[in-house]
């Protein structure tokens, strides 16, 4: 630490991150959706309007 210390400079701002960082994240727009009918229609299996998966986990 006391090297760093050494190294920076007054005039060197104290920062959390070398690289500014900006939002990249595009905004929210809700698009075409589909019906739950429509999204199980090509399932190869559901149960009361879910998809039905095998079980990966024991139960018992």
């Amino acid at each position: 630490m006391k090297s760093v210390s050494e190294a920076a400079g007054d005039d060197v701002p104290a920062t959390s991150h070398p690289i500014p960082l900006t939002n990249v994240f595009r905004e929210d727009v809700v698009g075409h959706t589909f019906t739950a009918e429509q999204a199980l229609s090509g399932a190869p299996d559901a149960y009361e309007g879910r998809f039905k998966v095998p079980a990966i986990l024991d139960e018992g």
